[in-house]
């Protein structure tokens, strides 16, 4: 099935996917400040890995701060649709560009939004039946999925539904991803991928919060081939999800 993530990056350099092809540890102190001002106080972090980050636990912040470029995972990033998020997520971090990921392997939603200069460029989110936000003009990686080349596949004897979209929209939001960051989440990776589970960010919780044992290592999430050409079978194309519009949350005391 396809990865979960909520992530939202900010980036005042040309090419991220350069960057992130070349940085080590994070800047601890840079990451603390920015951890703290997330959860209200002091905290306490230790490394872990984007890959595992992405899905973050409640409770946690992941941030990984490399001058130039940040990543902030929280459950405060799991909304339905980008214009959910409260403008306290986009102006965590002063930066000229951000960009949020959505994607919700449970209830099949996939989204994502370019905000420049303080204005969203182009969001959009949906299920595979649905599209649940779809604001600005198309970016250039668009065009393949909406002409229909990554279509949505089904069960055995599960009949195609009329009301479905050219494409899955989780594979769709994580095609942006890899577009601005060369990387997506969702195994295999592209031999041009770089790989998430390199990517190093740090866990961060509460000042005082009794120590938790480490995750248990996982699998990374598995997509079947798609008719044996590398396109990826995401899940819940079978079912429509409720109309959850959610709750915008305000930015202290989640």
């Amino acid at each position: 099935m396809g990865a979960t993530a909520a992530t939202i990056w900010f980036t005042d350099v040309a090419e991220p996917k350069g960057i992130l092809a070349i940085v080590g540890r994070p800047d601890e102190e840079a990451s603390r400040v920015i951890a703290e001002r997330v959860l209200g106080g002091p905290v306490a972090g230790r490394p872990e890995s984007l890959a595992r980050a992405a899905d973050p636990q409640p409770g946690h912040v992941y941030v990984a701060s490399y001058g130039g470029l940040t990543v902030v995972t929280h459950d405060g990033l799991r909304v339905s649709r980008p214009s959910e998020l409260d403008d306290a997520w986009w102006d965590l971090v002063p930066a000229k560009r951000a960009f949020l990921l959505i994607a919700d392997a449970e209830r099949a939603i996939g989204g994502f939004a370019h905000r420049q200069d303080g204005t969203v460029r182009r969001s959009f989110s949906g299920h595979p039946l649905d599209i649940l936000e779809n604001d600005g003009l198309p970016e250039l990686f668009e065009g393949p999925f909406w002409a229909g080349e990554h279509p949505l596949t089904y069960a055995e004897g599960v009949e195609p539904d009329p009301r479905a979209l050219p494409f899955h929209p989780m594979e769709f939001a994580e095609q942006a991803n890899r577009e601005l960051l060369g990387f997506r989440f969702t195994h295999p990776l592209a031999p041009t991928d770089l790989d998430p589970a390199r990517i190093q960010v740090i866990d961060f919780v509460p000042a005082g919060t009794p120590p938790e044992p480490p995750r248990p290592d996982m699998a990374p999430p598995q997509a079947a081939d798609w008719q044996g050409q590398g396109q990826q079978q995401f899940p819940g194309q079978e079912q429509r999800p409720e109309d959850d519009r959610g709750k915008v949350r305000s930015f202290f005391g989640f």
